[in-house]
């Protein structure tokens, strides 16, 4: 992977017995997020502590930008509502380089 290649990493974890969500992730969410317009590879691990690490990674920022919005994106983002009441620990963080603003330097 490449420095400047935007990702989301997504860390979740379930109370209770975990093998059905550790299923439910790789067999289904992972497809899901594969669909998603832009999407250049999808990822997947796991800490030692169980928490599930899915990585999702994009073309370039603007593909990132675009994806948010498709019917693909909320679909798969839809799919979480059914563990909604079961995560123990949930998070999404976005990885992308920022480029400073132009400035328009004054004569004065």
């Amino acid at each position: 992977m490449r420095g400047e290649e935007p990702f989301i990493l997504l860390r979740a974890r379930v109370r209770g017995e975990r093998q059905p969500f550790v299923d439910w992730f790789r067999r289904e969410h992972l497809r899901e997020v594969a669909k998603i317009p832009g999407v250049a590879s999808v990822h997947w691990g796991q800490t030692r502590g169980g928490v599930l690490l899915g990585v999702y990674r994009f073309r370039d920022v603007n593909a990132m930008q675009q994806s948010f919005g498709s019917a693909e994106a909320a679909s798969a983002r839809a799919m979480w509502a059914r563990w909604s009441d079961q995560l123990e620990e949930f998070s999404v963080e976005m990885q992308f380089a920022l480029t400073p603003p132009t400035l328009a330097l004054s004569p004065n």
